[in-house]
């Protein structure tokens, strides 16, 4: 892909470094950024390559089985007794050692909003606030011993937000990346492989807006600038805008529109071009070296990188519920949640998929971290947190 680069620049830079729960600030920030100084305004892949999924031949329907299925061992966690009349949606967002870590935000009045990051810590059923701020927080994930998020709140300039990361081991906060969202983009989202997180941002005038998919390494201590992208505004849109991705340890594949004279191409695409395909109307997606994962209404695809594996279908129990949430566990196996009731666990390799929890009112999207599977399960009384020790 022409767009493709080398990462060769190595800047200097001074990032802000922001109080947390302890007055200590000397805990873990990037010392470098890593971008190509050619990068700034590519020249963007006004046509992008793809194939038609037809070319893929048919897809073989999953064979579901009745049974529920077992992956390991399974422990549950009721944190009703903490949250004791009050209405709470709260799901596990991050596992390391024997704790969870999750957030809550609590409305306590019209304009006021406080946030809380919670670990609970496993055999203990101890739940502690490690920190708390009147801004909404949001889209919390982790990589080794660090957690990362996004605090935000509504200005007249913007939706202003700031990317923050603790030291689970020193209880220090730093600021990764600060901005503020204009003209009705989107403020950055996290998503984390083993040794990444990546977020984009959207610097937006009423003419243009850059679009810059980043990455903090931790083994680096480095930002990298993976790539940016430049639409312009008019009587036609020129130029490419990518609205969403993921982020997992077989790269970044991003959903992209590309603009010509007005005319626009959503294009699903990996950064190292292994997959692209022109594509719409996902409600979810995902990847690993062998296959991507999307969800639509009605239906999801298993669809092989390479020709010489089959491609899935999994059809859900009605044609108007959703597929989301995939997380792949290894090569030819992954776990998606069914409307927001079910989550199923898919075996590729043999053809087969089968549900992986009971029905119930509210299954959240699972997380999987440090060899560990969670997710959340409420009704109107009752809020469970589920970890699933996968079988080595």
């Amino acid at each position: 892909m022409h767009w493709k680069t080398a990462f060769t620049a190595v800047l200097t830079v001074s990032l802000v470094v922001t109080a947390g729960c302890t007055d200590s600030d000397s805990g873990k920030q990037p010392s470098k950024i890593k971008a190509d100084p050619q990068v700034a305004e590519p020249t963007p892949n006004l046509e992008p390559v793809s194939t038609p999924l037809s070319d893929y031949g048919k897809y073989v329907p999953l064979k579901k089985k009745t049974d529920q299925i077992s992956l390991g061992t399974h422990q549950t966690y009721n944190l009703s007794s903490f949250f004791t009349g009050q209405n709470v949606l709260i799901a596990p967002d991050y596992l390391y050692e024997q704790s969870i870590y999750y957030t809550h935000v609590k409305q306590t009045s019209d304009t006021t909003i406080n946030s809380y990051i919670y670990r609970y810590s496993q055999g203990l059923n101890d739940n502690q606030v490690l920190h708390t701020v009147n801004r909404t927080i949001g889209m919390m994930t982790g990589v080794s011993h660090y957690l990362f998020w996004v605090e935000y709140n509504q200005t007249k300039s913007g939706q202003k937000w700031a990317i923050r990361l603790m030291d689970l081991k020193t209880g220090n906060i730093n600021t990764l990346d600060q901005g503020i969202s204009r003209y009705d983009t989107a403020i950055p989202y996290l998503e984390a492989s083993s040794t990444q997180v990546s977020w984009m941002t959207h610097d937006a005038t009423p003419e243009k807006t850059k679009t810059t998919v980043k990455s903090f390494d931790l083994a680096e201590d480095t930002i990298i600038i993976h790539q940016q992208y430049m639409l312009k505004e008019g009587e036609k849109r020129n130029g490419q805008y990518p609205f969403d991705f993921r982020r997992s340890d077989a790269g970044l594949i991003l959903h992209t529109s590309t603009f010509k004279k007005g005319h626009k191409t959503p294009t699903l695409e990996t950064l190292d071009g292994t997959f692209s395909r022109r594509m719409n109307g996902l409600i979810d997606f995902e990847h690993n070296k062998k296959y991507v994962a999307i969800g639509e209404e009605g239906s999801a695809l298993f669809m092989p990188k390479k020709g010489q594996q089959p491609g899935y279908q999994f059809k859900p129990s009605d044609n108007r519920l959703t597929v989301d949430a995939f997380r792949f566990l290894a090569a030819d196996q992954v776990i998606f949640r069914e409307s927001m009731t079910r989550l199923w666990y898919a075996d590729l390799a043999r053809g087969t998929v089968a549900p992986l929890t009971e029905m119930s009112d509210t299954t959240s999207k699972s997380i999987y971290a440090n060899g560990k599977l969670a997710y959340g399960v409420s009704d109107d009384e009752q809020i469970e947190f589920h970890v699933i020790d996968l079988k080595k």
